[in-house]
């Protein structure tokens, strides 16, 4: 029945696909470089004819010509990215929190290179980028994430999307927590390392003929991974909070897409 329903309703199959890839394309955990992009597409074709199994039959009024299915198509690519942001920008905190963290502990000055995504990353940013990985796939986090996309369809049908002023009030607001939640989750290490300034300068006060930058560096280093070491533990906590606001932030998207 569904293989008659596409046969005969191919055009709005497009435009959920449509979405599904442009969402990959800009999410990391689906569509990091690493991953071939026959996987991408079969992964999104897949997808694609399970929510389209699972929508009621409707059908799309436009002039029958290339433009006006061209309109259609921008908005589910808007919706897509739109969407897929909200995922980097939960990978994008992650790194944050990590150059942060570097720059206490003086590891700014061996950033890799990450072919994943082409930039100089911290050290603790990218370790933190494959244990978020991992997480979810654990939690099943991937899951909260694919159910979200589908619940679009019921908040945003296809060729009903207008974007309201309240979304870019929401994604001013996302940008302010994306720097708020990287400072908590650097904030631990950061008041450690502080701790460890006030007393090298109590000991640079008091033995003045002792080199700090020989004694400070090392000790900043020894004590910010046992400080890392420590936090480890909270990271499954972390993780879960991140996916519960990315859910919650797509649906405020979904909610500014809404006419």
């Amino acid at each position: 029945m569904a293989l008659a329903n596409l046969y005969i309703q191919w055009d709005i199959f497009l435009l959920i696909f449509i979405r599904i890839s442009s969402f990959f394309v800009v999410a990391p955990i689906f569509g990091g470089k690493n991953i071939p992009n026959t996987t991408k597409i079969g992964l999104s074709v897949l997808i694609s004819f399970i929510i389209f199994s699972s929508l009621p039959m409707t059908t799309l009024s436009y002039p029958a010509h290339f433009l006006g299915y061209a309109w259609f198509v921008l908005q589910e690519i808007l919706v897509g990215l739109l969407l897929g942001f909200v995922v980097y920008l939960m990978y994008s905190t992650l790194y944050l929190a990590g150059q942060l963290i570097d720059f206490q502990i003086g590891f700014t000055m061996v950033s890799v290179f990450d072919p994943l995504s082409q930039i100089q990353v911290p050290i603790t940013g990218n370790f933190y980028y494959f244990l978020l990985s991992v997480m979810v796939f654990i939690t099943n986090g991937h899951h909260t994430i694919l159910r979200a996309l589908i619940y679009s369809y019921q908040v945003v049908p296809i060729g009903r999307v207008m974007a309201q002023e309240v979304l870019f009030q929401h994604y001013i607001s996302m940008m302010g927590n994306f720097f708020v939640l990287a400072f908590k989750i650097a904030s631990p290490l950061i008041g450690s390392i502080f701790i460890i300034n006030v007393a090298l300068g109590i000991l640079a006060r008091t033995a003045p003929q002792m080199n700090m930058f020989v004694v400070g560096l090392p000790l900043k280093v020894a004590f910010g991974l046992l400080t890392l070491w420590v936090m480890m533990p909270l990271f499954g906590s972390i993780s879960d909070f991140m996916l519960e606001q990315v859910y919650d932030d797509i649906l405020m998207v979904l909610k500014g897409l809404i006419p």
